[in-house]
């Protein structure tokens, strides 16, 4: 059971907006790759030794499963005023704290933007309209952190989460 205390005490922002794109698809296809590999001595004779087998497909499993597990984030202490943007590998989060300046303010930015890839003649040019929620916080009148959320309600919710925390 998670500590309620710990939970109103920090606020944890995973960076999301980037979908299955990157990494985390590389980390997908190795994931599918591995468990074709593994999977397919069953079905299929083979002459290749079990243990390539397993060792090709246990490592694309297991790079994979690396991959997609990989994300950043942004974590808020608001008993202890600090804050760290972390890299996470499975449950660990790498960063360093660092001291939260004094808020002044928060407040949510929609920031909305025409998204199209290069046409290459191979992969068809797709044109889409993307809308980012962004909870900014102001410090010394300038833009001191700011969080992004792919929905408005996600994005409202923390801006009043912040504010509470950090009694704005």
């Amino acid at each position: 059971m998670p500590n309620p205390k710990i939970e109103l005490s920090q606020f944890n922002h995973k960076n999301e907006t980037a979908g299955i794109m990157g990494p985390r698809l590389l980390g997908l296809i190795l994931i599918a790759a591995g468990a074709l590999v593994l999977i397919v001595p069953f079905f299929i004779v083979v002459s290749t030794e079990p243990q390539k087998i397993g060792l090709v497909g246990g490592g694309a499993l297991i790079i994979g499963l690396i991959m997609v597990s990989i994300y950043s984030g942004t974590l808020l202490d608001f008993d202890k005023r600090r804050y760290k943007e972390y890299q996470s590998i499975f449950w660990i989060k790498l960063g360093t704290w660092q001291e939260l300046l004094p808020i002044e303010r928060a407040e949510l930015v929609i920031h909305s933007y025409r998204s199209k890839n290069t046409p290459n003649g191979i992969s068809p040019t797709l044109v889409q309209d993307i809308t980012i929620y962004k909870c900014v916080l102001i410090a010394n009148g300038t833009k001191f952190l700011a969080l992004d959320f792919a929905k408005e309600k996600d994005a409202v919710a923390a801006l009043e989460r912040i504010k509470r925390g950090l009694e704005i």
